[in-house]
């Protein structure tokens, strides 16, 4: 995980790393047994920090999200399609995109066998009023196993044929990029006047393709764990973010280190608060 991109490129890498993966995961894995025929999800958050796979894409700083999903649910599973927005702060100091804000659009399909779930989707990241384009997509699939009514394991795979939209760029190849994960979650049994609680974490690696340009390998891990606090559609989520990059490993990899922000400002161990609601049309309308 050395420098995987040049001056020019590294810009890519901050707005990129911004991905709403985290929209999409909201949506819970196992579904009510008893779900209408349609549906909407919605739900907002703000958050101390956005950090996406190890990397702050504010600045440290705030950073508010919303979305809402379509469903419509059939014996065949459940058919979604969703939009969500986050608040971005990138650092165009050092080279970076400075868009407005980062738009997801994505679409999937979600079933449930007895206490085995899977979730297959598509997402494209989208930042608006941007110094270039940067946009880019992905592709996921995710799976889930409750091995307890309290429980669940899962692990999700994620893959880009051309990270941040670096073909963009003459003559540079495209950079494919594939992101796996593990991750657990437990429900304490423990609730107090209806705040409930549970734990969870989670491990990634980042596997990119190293580009035409470097010889250098962009790999790294990505880990979280964290205890959040719940009370009907609130959650109140407290988390530890951390990756195996040094900060000068973490400087190459953004192409940063120069200048009034280091890059143990992106990529440091970060401890993070999120206050967030998620509900359904339905249940609004009970």
């Amino acid at each position: 995980m050395k420098k995987i991109l040049g001056t020019g490129v590294a810009l890519a890498l901050m707005a990129g790393t911004a991905i709403a993966a985290d929209i999409p995961v909201k949506a819970p894995y196992l579904k009510a047994a008893a779900s209408p025929v349609w549906d909407i999800a919605i739900g907002g958050a703000i958050a101390s920090d956005y950090n996406f796979r190890g990397v702050s894409q504010s600045d440290r700083g705030a950073s508010p999200s919303a979305y809402f999903e379509f469903q419509y649910n059939s014996s065949i599973g459940q058919i979604y399609v969703g939009l969500g927005g986050l608040g971005v702060d990138f650092d165009n100091a050092f080279g970076f995109s400075n868009p407005s804000s980062e738009i997801d659009i994505y679409a999937g399909w979600r079933k449930t066998w007895g206490n085995l779930s899977v979730d297959i989707g598509y997402i494209y990241y989208w930042y608006p009023q941007e110094d270039f384009n940067t946009d880019w997509e992905e592709v996921y699939a995710k799976i889930a196993y409750a091995v307890t009514p309290n429980l669940t394991i899962g692990g999700a795979v994620f893959y880009t044929p051309d990270l941040l939209n670096l073909s963009i760029f003459n003559g540079f190849n495209n950079v494919s990029a594939t992101y796996f994960e593990a991750n657990a979650k437990w429900v304490t049994p423990w609730v107090y006047n209806g705040v409930g609680s549970y734990i969870s974490g989670a491990v990634g690696a980042w596997n990119i393709e190293t580009a035409a340009f470097h010889t250098s390998n962009p790999d790294y891990v990505y880990y979280n764990a964290g205890i959040a606090f719940t009370y009907s559609a609130l959650t109140l989520d407290l988390r530890y973010h951390g990756t195996d990059m040094s900060v000068a490993e973490c400087a190459s990899f953004l192409n940063v280190g120069a200048g009034t922000r280091p890059a143990n400002r992106y990529c440091s161990d970060t401890f993070i608060a999120k206050l967030s609601f998620d509900t359904l049309l339905s249940k609004i309308k009970n």
